[in-house]
């Protein structure tokens, strides 16, 4: 197998097993010193030396999936057991092409960037954009304000990265591979200095195998006689629950999330659909990707007939 650009070996794939979390103890990480100068102009007395830059970043991406008709978001997630200032990372998939970023794709703080605050503890902006340079995506997140993360140790979302699916997300293979080939983190511990904290992320020899949700229509059910939109299951859930609905004939479709206050959060599809059994999920985000927070939704199917709504409980 091999990724546009990039040749890795399939070792040690990461599990999708029930449960799923990021091992990352609060070890110091050591950083190769490539500064020849200090900030003060003088000659850094440990170039080229490994040191230790501050207690260790560990990344991975989340096993959950999140698709639409056209799109697919994969999450970058962390845990950071020292406040971090920012990432330099790239990522690869083996999709062949059928994933696109450039005038497709999207990328969306996630809840680590979006609580960064600054030394004081006062909110802070993280920046962050993307780019498809030579069949990768490179991400950069960073601050004019001196914005850090917790730093808390627990795991969390980084951004979340969403692609293009033209050819559709049906016409995607079951599984997808996810793999970093550069990864820089600078820490807080060294004022400063851009020191790499990170310990460990899904490369080349140890790939994040990501399944792709099951979305559209059910064709071995055949054409239902009845629009229909099923209670969302699970309910409550968190931090993902699948929407399915019916429709016995073509009708330009739309299935929205709304909050209490009726506002919209999320469109998980808005296109013309064949009569069938269809099939979504929701990953309690924001069409920006942005994690929302614990309470009761709304989701509503409307088409050209009809209207359906139905309450969902999310609980964090």
């Amino acid at each position: 197998m091999k990724f546009r650009g990039f040749r890795f070996f399939a070792l040690g794939v990461v599990s999708m097993g029930l449960v799923w979390a990021i091992d990352c103890p609060a070890d110091n990480a050591v950083h190769i010193d490539k500064r020849i100068f200090l900030p003060d102009g003088s000659p850094n007395p440990t170039y080229g030396q490994e040191i230790i830059t501050g207690l260790c970043t560990c990344l991975d991406f989340d096993p959950v999936l999140s698709v639409t008709d056209n799109t697919l978001t994969v999450t970058l997630m962390a845990v950071d057991n020292e406040p971090i200032r920012g990432i330099e990372v790239n990522i690869y998939n083996d999709s062949d092409g059928l994933l696109v970023y450039s005038g497709l794709g999207s990328v969306g703080k996630g809840d680590k960037f979006n609580n960064a605050t600054d030394p004081t503890g006062a909110p802070a902006n993280m920046e962050i954009m993307a780019n498809e340079i030579n069949g990768h995506v490179k991400v950069l997140a960073y601050s004019r304000d001196k914005a850090q993360t917790s730093g808390d140790g627990t795991e969390g979302s980084l951004f979340h990265l969403t692609y293009g699916v033209p050819g559709g997300v049906s016409n995607l293979p079951d599984t997808l591979h996810f793999a970093i080939s550069l990864a820089n983190v600078p820490g807080t511990s060294f004022e400063g200095a851009i020191m790499n904290v990170v310990c460990s992320y899904p490369d080349s020899d140890h790939v994040a195998a990501l399944v792709v949700p099951t979305l559209g229509v059910d064709q071995e059910l055949g054409i239902p006689t009845e629009f229909a939109l099923d209670q969302n299951y699970p309910n409550p859930f968190n931090p993902t629950t699948r929407i399915s609905f019916a429709l016995p004939e073509a009708s330009h479709t739309s299935l929205r999330i709304y909050n209490v206050l009726g506002e919209k959060v999320a469109e998980l599809v808005n296109a013309d659909l064949n009569p069938g059994y269809y099939h979504y999920q929701w990953n309690a985000r924001t069409s920006q990707g942005v994690s929302v927070a614990t309470g009761v939704y709304f989701y509503e199917l409307r088409t050209d007939q009809k209207v359906l709504r139905k309450k969902m409980v999310l609980l964090r």
